[in-house]
């Protein structure tokens, strides 16, 4: 029998959709080493991660789709959409989810700051380095900035030229040493080169994280006992109350006529059946000047009886046409990773539940 396929960004295993990729291989199997079970397709962009679950190239495809420090990946976003463009026999669902903290190391070949005459990462992590890159542009005028196509083949390319620095995860600096090394801005700053204020982080703001969509055939199954009770707090940390959640997460896409209150009436739909809308994103409809789609998140699962009552609703009766001409369209469902992370008894419960036994984790 062939192994399933999952792709993921390249390179590997320098990427943190690779990482992405090895959490849900360890849950999917129930061993840590669980990618051992599958095919790896490392490809070169989110899109065409989407394009080939799409296409039945890969079984499982792992996406970036938002960060808490740059937003949406539109890249990733885009591609989904054009999915529903045209009518397909097969498509994937989104079956889970992960969430990796954001941290970016500078790292090249001789480790020193002097050396440096380029950075290279993914768009991304340019972008959520912005103040650290402004900082480098006052101290170094001539070092240049470039994209590249993930943040491993900014890795690939500072191993091969060692005046390029990339901005990458400790992941890869690990997997690399002694080939690369952290440069050493402690001393760029002692000196007066370089004004920056933490040697130690670049990001903008610390505590970032990353959620990754998994792409499969059919969306997760609902879980038992997915209704939780969390504390409520002000800002002073005082208890307020406790409200019930749901671990479990749907994104749907709602695909509205251009009238006044259709929004709204769609959102009214899940408002007056006590389901949260977690986060609505629009995204222009291609060809169409400044008409949107809009992704929206909700909590429970498709399967819920209230939740389904919803998009029945929404869809006014017109389940039965084709999927690309409903109002509301199933992207699948989904762990709540965002309600796991503010609750950290319910992750840890959660992990025990989903993941093997001696799993790692980097918060």
């Amino acid at each position: 029998m062939e192994l399933p396929r999952i792709g993921f960004l390249a390179p590997a295993p320098l990427t943190n959709g690779y990482t992405a990729a090895r959490r849900f291989a360890a849950q999917f199997t129930g061993r840590v080493d669980g990618l051992a079970g599958f095919r790896e397709v490392p490809l070169k962009t989110h899109a065409a991660i989407v394009q080939a679950a799409a296409a039945g190239e890969i079984e499982y495809g792992v996406i970036a789709v938002e960060n808490t420090l740059d937003g949406i990946i539109v890249e990733s976003i885009r591609e989904l959409e054009r999915l529903f463009e045209t009518e397909t026999v097969k498509r994937p669902y989104i079956c889970w989810e992960e969430l990796l903290p954001i941290r970016h190391l500078l790292i090249s070949r001789t480790g020193k700051f002097g050396d440096v005459r380029r950075i290279a990462s993914h768009a991304s992590a340019l972008r959520q380095c912005s103040r650290f890159l402004g900082a480098v542009q006052q101290a170094r005028p001539e070092i240049e900035f470039t994209q590249a196509l993930s943040t491993g083949d900014g890795v690939e390319q500072a191993l091969g030229d060692e005046g390029v620095a990339a901005m990458a995860s400790p992941e890869a600096l690990e997997r690399h040493e002694p080939e690369l090394r952290e440069v050493v801005l402690g001393e760029a700053m002692a000196s007066g080169e370089l004004k920056w204020d933490d040697a130690a982080w670049l990001t903008d703001v610390r505590g970032g994280l990353t959620r990754f969509w998994i792409l499969g055939p059919q969306p997760m199954p609902p879980m038992r006992d997915a209704r939780v009770r969390v504390t409520q707090r002000d800002q002073l940390a005082q208890i307020t109350g406790t409200e019930d959640h749901d671990l479990q997460k749907t994104c749907y896409l709602l695909n509205l006529a251009d009238k006044p209150g259709s929004v709204h009436r769609a959102l009214g739909a899940f408002a007056s059946r006590q389901i949260n809308v977690a986060c609505v994103y629009p995204y222009p409809r291609l060809g169409r000047q400044f008409e949107y789609l809009y992704f929206v998140e909700i909590e429970g699962h498709a399967a819920d009886p209230l939740v389904a009552e919803a998009e029945d609703e929404i869809n006014g009766g017109a389940a039965g046409r084709p999927e690309r001409e409903r109002n509301c369209i199933l992207l699948g469902s989904y762990p709540n990773t965002a309600l796991l992370q503010r609750h950290g008894m319910h992750r840890e419960e959660f992990r025990r539940g989903h993941y093997p036994e001696g799993m790692v984790w980097r918060e």
